[in-house]
């Protein structure tokens, strides 16, 4: 498993990262961080752990997380964020992910791609997943990063990882602390305009059609854009431009 020592000596000189804790086995991250938020913990506390055992993704959906595989973690975030900005620390995420794989393997460049809102895709295969919580006085975000597939099981479908099982190029420590560094400095400028137009050049989203529930129906239309708070900018069925703010949505598959 990852200690302290290894993700301290690979953050950055000037890093934000108040605390870290390393942890053999847990339910989730995020449970965890939660309890230690409630409890105090600073901004820029970060959490991580070699295996989850009730690892969570949005809308209830399980995010399977093997031991030795995978980067399993969690930043406490005590941000000045409105409640309007909220959906843009999980786009920081979703950036600072690609930032951190695209700075550490090469060949990952142009071919991340973020589904909206929150799932990283590579070779079109789902390869990370984040959850975003908020609490009273801090947010709580989740971030997993499939590293290879080597203890994964049938359970795990079509996910896919950054590496095959014999090529493994750089450390979970190493981009542990990359993804880290990037977080905790777009939170402080969530409304910079340069982190929405990364997360709109790797869309996977923009110019394809998608369906989509909205009020308890399916809706079907064609993503147009992402706005600058981050809502999917969609031209539904019947001609009209809406803007989906949180939801499911799924990929139409052409010639289908």
């Amino acid at each position: 498993m990852m200690t302290e020592e290894e993700i301290t000596k690979n953050l950055s000189r000037n890093s934000k990262i108040s605390r870290v804790i390393c942890l053999d086995k847990i339910d989730s991250t995020n449970n965890y961080a939660k309890n230690l938020a409630s409890n105090g913990a600073p901004h820029g506390t970060l959490i991580t752990a070699n295996e989850q055992t009730a690892g969570r993704g949005r809308s209830g959906h399980s995010f399977e997380s093997p031991p030795d595989t995978g980067l399993y973690m969690s930043l406490i975030l005590r941000p000045h964020v409105e409640l309007a900005q909220f959906q843009m620390i999980t786009i920081a995420d979703a950036v600072a992910v690609c930032f951190a794989v695209e700075d550490l393997y090469k060949r990952s460049k142009g071919k991340l791609k973020i589904k909206w809102v929150n799932d990283i895709f590579f070779h079109d295969k789902k390869i990370a997943g984040i959850l975003t919580e908020a609490l009273t006085d801090s947010v709580i975000t989740g971030i997993g990063i499939n590293i290879s597939t080597k203890n994964f099981t049938e359970q795990a479908g079509n996910a896919g990882a950054i590496f095959s099982d014999d090529e493994i190029l750089f450390s979970r420590a190493e981009l542990c602390a990359r993804v880290a560094d990037y977080v905790m400095d777009f939170a402080e400028n969530l409304s910079d305009k340069n982190l929405i137009d990364a997360y709109r050049e790797r869309s996977l989203l923009i110019g394809k059609n998608i369906t989509f529930m909205k009020n308890n129906e399916s809706r079907s239309g064609l993503v147009e854009g992402i706005d600058d708070s981050g809502g999917l900018v969609i031209l539904n069925e019947d001609g009209e431009k809406e803007i989906l703010r949180s939801g499911e949505v799924f990929l139409v598959r052409e010639g289908f």
